[in-house]
């Protein structure tokens, strides 16, 4: 087995990722969804290991951020909903991100 894939949101995105959909502004969730998280997931399905997003440097996230990445995978990409729960792992930077875990939880089981 090899190493996990890594993506960290505030070094290959942003500090301060907002909004929905593309017409939310320049750091959205489809465009995370659709640019970083699905073909971060594809290689780490590829490859048998675990996707690791970490969330360490990320100032805040809107509902609709998380909602539309996270959820969306289930919704719109058609991944399956059991592999992401298992596959994602998500690493937070400070404790007051553990919200964020949460949440990120809930929309996908949601989804």
């Amino acid at each position: 087995m090899s190493d996990n894939v890594e993506l960290e949101i505030a070094k290959e995105y942003s500090a301060y990722p907002a909004g929905r959909d593309y017409a939310d502004g320049p750091f959205n969730g489809e465009k995370f969804r659709k640019e970083f998280l699905l073909p971060a997931y594809k290689l780490a399905l590829e490859r048998g290991v675990d996707l690791v997003v970490s969330l360490d440097g990320v100032k805040s996230f809107g509902s609709s951020f998380l909602e539309e990445a996270f959820g969306g995978l289930i919704r719109k990409e058609s991944v399956k909903k059991d592999d992401l729960k298992t596959r994602l792992k998500i690493v937070i930077g400070r404790p007051g991100d553990a919200r964020y875990q949460t949440a990120i939880g809930r929309y996908i089981s949601r989804a």
